[in-house]
């Protein structure tokens, strides 16, 4: 497979597309990267992938990084933090937004590691977007989680080991040569016997280190991917930003993602709520499905969506069963592919579909 085969498909996956009839499932290790912002994720992914290219090891990295509010696309791309792999045919790097989704990944992580690893890399390394204490669902997508942290986080490890700290099977004190190291090595030797290396990642301090531990860890066998999943709630709003009103000031919930979709006649917020999302829609014209269904039943639920493993396979059984679609597949918000399922078939419920 060529490096723009292997981009196209990459693509197709992130936008939504299933993975590729007859992929092999490869053998190559997939390592989840965490742990909280200013920890040096970045460098510490940039120095492993070099020194494992130097032992002849082929790397994917797939770097999740937050979603832009103006276009949803990645921001702090780590097609920058790691320009100098670019020449490289033996790496390949994939920077993507998390369009709204929680837990420090985007949804389409987990498929392009597969992809990556089908495609023959020998390491899959997936920087998560470490923002906080919750963003742990790269442990159930990894072989191998690394937790990386710096000295000089004193009471802030013991307020994350609910959280990241947990899910640790090796951890990484970045920034070594900092004050505070003995201590952090003492505060994480205090409630787990998970491996401590330490390393200074921007000049490659302990790095090979880390590259040892790493070839010397076994494939996990993981759990498959549940086949259905709830997505989102989807609740028709006459003005998103009168609804904001209760959802963020007075419940606190947060705006991961805002944009049009053109062809629903529709503008979207996602909230994120726990592992699904609330998804507000205000209508962009008096002719649009939104605006029809507030004029004919007022605000309020509009339709429930969820995640499917294959969703090509589930729109084969339902046309099978005489389910009405309501049109063909197609691109919404945040770049998904879905379709919806007349109410009429399906208990009185609109239901959205989606492509995990």
């Amino acid at each position: 497979m060529t490096v723009r085969e292997l981009a196209r498909l990459a693509t197709a996956v992130e936008n939504g597309a299933g993975l590729p009839a007859g992929l092999p499932e490869g053998n190559g290790l997939i390592v989840g990267v965490t742990g909280p912002p200013g920890a040096g994720k970045s460098s510490l992914v940039d120095a492993l992938t070099a020194e494992l290219r130097r032992r002849g090891r082929t790397v994917a990295v797939v770097a999740v990084d937050p979603s832009s509010r103006a276009t949803g696309g990645a921001i702090l791309g780590d097609r920058v933090r790691m320009s100098r792999h670019y020449a490289d045919s033996g790496v390949f790097i994939r920077s993507m937004a998390t369009r709204g989704a929680s837990g420090g990944l985007a949804r389409a992580s987990a498929a392009l590691a597969k992809l990556f690893r089908g495609a023959g890399f020998d390491f899959i390394l997936i920087e998560t977007v470490g923002v906080g204490q919750d963003e742990i669902d790269v442990a159930g997508q990894a072989d191998v989680t690394v937790v990386v942290l710096v000295p000089g986080m004193g009471d802030e490890v013991q307020a994350i080991k609910a959280g990241i700290m947990e899910i640790a099977d090796l951890f990484v004190i970045n920034k070594a040569d900092r004050p505070g190291v003995d201590r952090a090595e003492r505060e994480i030797h205090g409630y787990t016997d998970a491996p401590i290396l330490r390393t200074v990642a921007i000049d490659g301090t302990g790095i090979a280190a880390v590259a040892d531990d790493l070839q010397s860890r076994p494939r996990k066998s993981l759990p498959p991917a549940e086949a259905f999943a709830i997505d989102h709630l989807g609740i028709a709003v006459r003005s998103i930003d009168d609804a904001l009103a209760f959802y963020a000031s007075q419940l606190g919930m947060r705006v991961a993602l805002r944009e049009t979709v053109e062809h629903e006649k529709v503008c979207v917020a996602m909230l994120p709520a726990g592992e699904a999302r609330i998804e507000l829609l205000e209508a962009l014209s008096a002719d649009s499905a939104i605006a029809k269904f507030i004029e004919k039943r007022g605000p309020g639920i509009h339709h429930i969506a969820m995640r499917v493993s294959d969703l090509n396979a589930l729109i084969a059984r339902l046309e099978s069963a005489g389910a009405k679609l309501l049109g063909p597949p197609r691109q919404g918000a945040g770049g998904h592919t879905y379709v919806f399922v007349h109410p009429a078939g399906a208990g009185g419920v609109l239901w959205e579909f989606i492509q995990a």
